[in-house]
C-alpha cells in the first residue's frame, strides 16, 4: 500500500558498526623502464628454469590425462626429481629478484619478476598442452598408415584424443595450481623472511593470486567451472538480473546507502526510499565517485565481510562460546548488538534482492546444485535454471531433452526438477536469507579473484618475456632488459653504461682536395686513409675511445663511462686529450705532405657530453648508437664558410671564435643552435661537457692578460688527466662570451650572456700557461664553478 512509505522503521545499522576489512588490488610496474618496443617492459627468465617448468608441467599434464609419452618405470622417479627441483630453482630465482630490487631500490622489480614467471606458467602449461595434443593426431595417424589388424586400437586412441580434447580447461587448471602451490610453499619459507626484511609485508593481492582459480582458465565464465569452484551459477544474457555487472551494481548502491545511514536522523520509508535512491547515483565529481566506488569495491572484495554483516549463525556460536567462557559483559553485549543490526541488515539485503528478483534466482540455483549433472549434457546449467524458474522455458526444454535421449541412450525424467519446483514455492523465508548469505559470501570471493585476475591480465600484457637473441642483444645494449637468472647463469660482463661523451672530428674542404688530387692522378682515398684515419685508430685504446661512425671526411668517436668503475670516469678530459692528438697527428701529416706539395688537412672538432646512457640498435651484429651528442657535437665541429671568408687569416693563438648573428629573442624561440662558427683546426666542448671535467679533474682558473702572446682579460683553466694507460696528459682551456655580431663584417655590437669553451691547441700557450701556474697551489672545484657562473 501506499501508506507503507510513510510507517515508521528502526534505523539499519551504518558500515562503521562493523569492523569492515578493505582487499586492496593497487599494483603497477609503472616505474619499470619499458623494453625495445616501447610498450611492453623486457624480461629473461632463467633458460635452466623455463626448460624444469616444462617437463614438469609435462609430466603432470600426462599424469592428470592419463597419457604417457614415456616409459611406466620412469615415470614416478621423474616426476618427483624435476618438482624438487623445481622448487629449488623458483627460490634461486626469487632470491636474485629481491636482489636486484633491493639494488635498484625498487619494489616494482620483484612484482615484475613475480608476474613474469605466473605469465611464462601459463604459457608452458598451454604450449605442453598442445605437445601432447600432437602426440596423439601423430600416434593415430602412425597407426592408420601401418594398417593394424585390430581396429580397437585405432578407435581406443581416437577416444584418448576426444577425452584429451573434452577435459583441457580442467587439467590446465589443476596443473596450473599444483606448480603455484609450490611457489606458495617457497615463498612463504624461504623467501618471506628475505622480502619482508628489504620491502616489508608482500602484496596480499600477488599472494592470493598463486590459488586463484580464475588465472588458469581460458573461459573463466564457463558455468560448470563456475558452480564448481565459486558455488555460483551467474547470469550471460541481456536481460539477465544476475550478470555480474548487474549484481555487481546492485550491491554498490547498497553499501553505499548503509554508509549514508549512519548519518540518517529519520526513520520513516519514505526518507529511506528517498536515500536509496540517491544512493544508487553516485556523486557527481568525478574524484568523490572514484574515491567512494574503490572505497566500497575494496569491501566487497573481502569475503570475511559478509560474515561480519550478516552470518548470523557465526555469531550466535561465538555468543555461546562466551557465555560459556564467562567473557565481559562488554564483550558479550557486543556480541548481543552485532546480532541484532545482522538481523536487520539481512532483512534489508533480502528485501532488495527479493524488489529486483534476484532471490528467485539465487534460490534456485543452489536448488538445482544437487541433480543438475543429471541434465547436463544435453542441457547447460543456465537451461535447468530457467526451468525452475520460468514456466514458459519449460515445454521448450521438455521437447528439447526428449528428442536427445535417443542420442545419449538414456530417458531424462523431469519429475525431480518438478518437485524442485513445488518445494521452491513452499521455501520459507529463513532458508531462503541463508541461501542468500551463501551468494553473497561466493560472490565477493569470484569477485576479488575477479578483479585480481583483471589486474594480473593488464600486467602480464605489459611483459614481454625476451627469447629471442637479436631482442635480447638491443634490450641489453640499451639497458632495457629484467634479468631474473640463476648463479651460473649470471654473465660477468661489461657494466652499463651510465654517462658518455661524443668527439665529432670534421676534414674541411675535404671536396676540393679529392677533386685536386683525381686531376693529378692522385688516390685520395689512401691519401685520407694514411693521414687520416689510420693514425687515429693506432690511438683510441690509450683514451678508452670507440668507433661510432665513419665517413669520407668525417669520424665520430664515444668514450663511455660505467657503473662501478670510477677508474674510468674521465671521460670528457681523455676526449679532449684524444682531440688534442688528433690535431697533432694531423700537423705532423701536414709537413710531410707540404715537402712532397700535397694538399694539407684541416680539422674542425666538437666535444659533446651527455650524463646518461645511449640507445643502440642493430643491423646484423653491428650496433649503431642514437644519442643526441653526435648532432650536438656535429654542430660544435661546424665551420661557417660565411664567417671563414671574413676570417680569412687567423693570427690568434685561439681557432675557434663563436657569433650571435641573430637577437635574444629569436635565440629563445628555438632550441637549435643557430650560432656562427670559425672552426679550424679547433676543438669546442659543450657546456655540460666543461661542468663534468671540472669533477673529473682539479682545474686551476686564470683570468688577466698575457702579454707575451698579445692576449687581454682572457679566462684559462688547465689540469691533468690520466689517460686509460696511465699517462698524464695536460690541458688547457679558453672560456669566452659569445659576443652579438652584425653578420656582414662580423663587428661586435655587445657581449651575451652566453659562452662557449674552447680547448687550447697553441704550443706557446701551453708553456706560459704552465709558467702562470708553476708556482700556484691547486683550486678547489667550488671556486672553478663560482668563475664558471662569472
Amino acid at each position: 500500500m501506499i501508506f507503507d512509505f510513510f510507517k515508521y522503521q528502526p534505523r539499519l545499522p551504518g558500515l562503521n558498526d562493523f569492523p569492515l576489512a578493505a582487499y586492496s588490488t593497487d599494483f603497477s610496474l609503472d616505474r619499470l623502464v619499458l623494453g625495445v618496443d616501447n610498450i611492453r617492459c623486457d624480461v629473461r627468465l632463467s633458460p635452466t628454469f623455463c626448460n624444469t617448468t616444462a617437463k614438469l608441467a609435462a609430466l603432470l599434464i600426462e599424469r592428470e590425462t592419463g597419457i604417457w609419452t614415456r616409459p611406466e618405470k620412469v615415470r614416478l622417479s621423474a616426476l618427483a626429481k624435476e618438482q624438487e627441483n623445481f622448487r629449488h630453482l623458483y627460490g634461486q630465482i626469487m632470491t636474485d629478484a629481491v636482489n636486484k630490487a633491493r639494488a635498484a631500490k625498487e619494489m616494482q622489480v620483484d612484482f615484475l619478476a613475480q608476474i613474469a614467471i605466473l605469465s611464462m606458467l601459463h604459457e608452458e602449461i598451454r604450449r605442453q598442452y598442445d605437445l601432447l595434443i600432437s602426440y596423439c593426431k601423430n600416434t593415430i595417424r602412425k597407426t592408420d598408415l601401418a594398417h593394424q589388424e585390430d581396429p580397437k586400437l585405432g578407435l581406443k586412441l581416437k577416444d584418448d584424443l576426444a577425452h584429451v580434447l573434452a577435459i583441457r580447461e580442467p587439467v590446465q587448471q589443476k596443473v596450473g595450481l599444483e606448480l603455484c602451490d609450490y611457489f606458495k610453499e617457497i615463498r612463504e619459507t624461504d623467501i618471506r623472511e628475505m622480502r619482508e626484511a628489504v620491502f616489508g609485508q608482500d602484496l596480499p593481492f600477488l599472494f592470493d593470486l598463486l590459488s586463484n582459480p580464475i588465472v588458469h582458465r581460458d573461459n573463466p565464465f564457463n558455468d560448470y567451472f563456475m558452480i564448481e569452484e565459486y558455488d555460483l551459477c551467474l547470469g550471460r544474457r541481456v536481460d539477465d538480473p544476475d550478470r555480474y555487472e548487474v549484481l555487481l551494481s546492485v550491491l554498490r548502491s547498497i553499501f553505499a546507502f548503509l554508509d549514508m545511514e549512519e548519518t540518517a536522523a529519520v526513520h520513516w520509508s519514505l526518507d529511506r526510499r528517498r536515500r536509496e535512491i540517491s544512493a544508487a547515483e553516485l556523486p557527481e565529481d568525478k574524484e568523490a565517485r572514484k574515491f567512494q566506488l574503490q572505497k566500497i569495491d575494496q569491501w566487497i572484495r573481502h569475503p570475511g565481510n559478509i560474515d561480519l554483516l550478516l552470518n548470523q549463525d557465526l555469531t550466535k556460536t561465538q555468543l555461546k562460546t562466551l557465555k560459556r567462557e564467562q567473557a565481559d559483559k562488554q564483550t558479550i553485549g557486543n556480541h548481543r548488538l552485532r546480532l541484532k543490526h545482522q538481523r536487520l541488515l539481512t532483512g534489508y539485503f533480502f528485501q532488495q534482492f527479493s524488489r529486483t528478483g534476484l532471490m528467485e534466482r539465487i534460490t534456485a540455483s543452489y536448488e538445482m546444485q544437487p541433480m543438475y549433472r543429471d541434465y547436463c549434457p544435453p542441457l547447460i546449467p543456465q537451461q535447468v535454471l530457467q526451468y525452475l524458474i520460468a514456466p514458459k522455458s519449460r515445454k521448450l526444454i521438455r521437447s528439447r531433452l526428449k528428442r536427445l535421449k535417443k542420442l545419449y541412450g538414456k530417458t531424462f525424467r523431469l519429475w525431480p526438477l518438478n518437485r524442485k519446483v513445488v518445494q521452491m514455492e513452499r521455501m520459507g523465508t529463513r532458508r531462503k536469507k541463508a541461501y542468500l548469505v551463501r551468494f553473497l559470501r561466493a560472490f565477493f570471493r569470484y569477485h576479488r579473484d575477479y578483479c585480481c585476475f583483471n589486474v594480473y591480465r593488464r600486467a602480464s600484457e605489459r611483459i614481454n618475456l625476451v627469447t629471442d637473441k637479436k631482442i635480447l642483444t638491443l634490450s641489453k645494449a640499451n639497458r632495457t632488459l629484467y634479468e631474473f637468472l640463476l648463479p651460473h647463469e649470471q654473465e660477468m660482463g661489461e657494466k652499463p653504461i651510465i654517462n658518455h661523451t661524443i668527439i665529432k672530428a670534421d676534414l674541411r674542404g675535404s671536396t676540393d682536395i679529392t677533386h685536386q688530387m683525381n686531376a693529378r692522378g692522385l688516390n685520395p682515398a689512401s691519401y685520407f686513409s694514411l693521414n687520416f684515419f689510420d693514425p687515429i685508430t693506432d690511438i683510441l685504446a690509450e683514451y678508452d675511445a670507440h668507433k661510432v661512425f665513419i665517413e669520407g671526411d668525417a669520424i665520430i668517436l664515444a668514450i663511455f663511462e660505467r657503473e662501478d668503475t670510477p677508474s674510468g670516469w674521465y671521460s670528457v678530459a681523455r676526449a679532449c686529450g684524444m682531440a688534442l692528438n688528433m690535431l697533432m697527428i694531423i700537423n705532423r701529416y701536414n709537413k710531410k705532405s707540404q715537402a712532397h706539395q700535397l694538399p694539407i688537412l684541416e680539422l674542425g672538432i666538437g666535444i659533446c657530453h651527455r650524463a646518461d646512457s645511449p640507445t643502440f640498435l642493430f643491423d646484423g651484429d653491428n650496433r649503431i648508437m642514437i644519442s643526441p651528442a653526435i648532432n650536438l657535437a656535429d654542430r660544435l665541429s661546424g665551420c661557417h664558410k660565411s664567417v671563414r671568408r671574413i676570417i680569412r687569416k687567423n693570427i690568434s693563438p685561439f681557432n675557434l671564435f663563436v657569433f650571435q648573428s641573430v637577437t635574444d629573442e629569436e635565440m629563445k624561440q628555438t632550441a637549435d643552435d643557430i650560432l656562427l662558427r670559425y672552426n679550424i683546426n679547433g676543438i669546442e666542448l659543450n657546456e655540460a661537457g666543461f661542468r663534468k671535467l671540472s669533477q673529473e679533474i682539479d682545474l686551476k682558473p686564470y683570468y688577466g692578460d698575457i702579454p707575451d702572446l698579445g692576449l687581454e682579460k682572457v679566462r684559462l683553466y688547465t689540469g691533468k688527466f690520466p689517460t686509460k694507460t696511465g699517462r698524464y696528459q695536460r690541458l688547457v682551456l679558453r672560456e669566452a662570451e659569445v659576443p652579438s655580431v652584425n653578420p656582414k663584417d662580423l663587428s661586435q655590437l655587445n657581449l651575451t650572456h652566453r659562452k662557449y669553451y674552447e680547448v687550447c691547441t697553441s704550443p706557446n700557450l701551453y708553456k706560459l700557461t704552465q709558467k702562470i701556474f708553476g708556482g700556484k697551489t691547486s683550486t678547489r672545484k667550488k671556486d672553478i664553478a663560482a668563475s664558471v657562473a662569472q
